[in-house]
């Protein structure tokens, strides 16, 4: 849906450690001129998951991903394409939920059910602060990698 989407992308997870493959069809999507938008839980209930993100979401940023900082848990997991495409279930969008884990999700084709979940995001996303991008220290870099290398990796 990443690489077919015309005009938005709205993303919304309280655990945010994609794969590779995920990383790039966002990225390629904002490079391409559609808006992408990525609301997540400033600090999760997880903080492995906190750290293990970092990575990904300084590349996306930098290719033009909206990323919005929750400040609260946020335990939603949807995603809106377009007009045309709303999944809303149990999988966040890390390897494990995606690959391991036995999640669902449903996919929501009217139009009208697809508004009504993109308006909720539009709501959510009002409280929410843009992310700012740091460049990490030796520490911080260090600790991401080791998280995703010993955490994530399926």
């Amino acid at each position: 849906a990443a690489y077919q989407a015309r005009r938005h992308i709205a993303l919304v997870t309280p655990y945010f450690v994609p794969d590779a493959a995920l990383v790039m069809a966002l990225a390629l999507a904002a490079r391409r001129g559609v808006t992408v938008d990525l609301l997540m839980p400033a600090r999760s209930n997880h903080v492995l998951s906190d750290i293990a993100r970092g990575r990904a979401v300084r590349v996306l940023h930098q290719a033009g991903v909206r990323i919005w900082l929750a400040p609260q848990m946020l335990h939603a997991k949807l995603a809106v394409i377009d007009d045309t495409l709303a999944l809303a279930g149990s999988a966040n969008l890390d390897s494990r939920s995606l690959f391991l884990n036995y999640e669902m999700m449903m996919a929501f084709h009217e139009q009208a059910d697809v508004q009504r979940f993109d308006h909720w995001f539009q709501r959510e996303k009002q409280s929410a602060r843009p992310y700012t991008m740091r460049k990490p220290g030796l520490l911080r870099d260090l600790a991401e990698g080791m998280v995703l290398w010993v955490g994530f990796q399926l």
